[in-house]
């Protein structure tokens, strides 16, 4: 997956076991795709917490929020009642998309926390890709993309 690339579509079951197309969800919108590890862990929870924190000021640049884990729908469900998101986490158990936007690692299953920002059309805006579970991008980065500025940085945009 590289910026300016159409993002694949996918369908998924969010923590009410519901099924949730990726395009049927964005519907004109930005979206901000973050793949997270399937543990609950503090560096996971941080991830969430991050993004829930910020989620209005998201909404206000026009983009909503969605995290897809290889975590079970169950274990999905109790992540995101305890966390109070207000946002979905995508099941992905069998990391098909997981693969899909190659992040796969066969031994930890994700390679890093990643967070993907697709414009309205679907196109890859930027990417993050974390080296390990504590290499979070900040959210400030991500709203300055959502503004439109995706230079923030001199790695900006990664390619990958």
């Amino acid at each position: 997956m590289v910026v300016d690339a159409i993002a694949p579509d996918f369908t998924l079951k969010d923590e009410d076991g519901r099924n949730i197309p990726l395009n049927d969800f964005r519907k004109g919108k930005k979206l901000i795709l973050a793949f997270i590890r399937g543990v609950d862990d503090s560096k996971t929870r941080k991830l969430l917490d991050y993004l829930k924190d910020d989620c209005e000021r998201f909404k206000y640049h026009g983009a909503e929020v969605l995290a897809i884990s290889y975590g079970s729908v169950d274990f999905n469900k109790t992540l995101h009642r305890t966390l109070r998101l207000p946002f979905h986490i995508l099941s992905d158990p069998d990391c098909r998309t997981i693969k899909l936007y190659g992040l796969y690692n066969q031994y930890d299953k994700l390679i890093g926390p990643a967070i993907f920002v697709l414009n309205q059309a679907g196109t890859v805006m930027f990417m993050y890709l974390g080296k390990n579970p504590e290499d979070m991008v900040e959210n400030e980065e991500i709203i300055r993309v959502l503004e439109g500025d995706t230079q923030a940085r001199p790695e900006w945009p990664r390619q990958g």
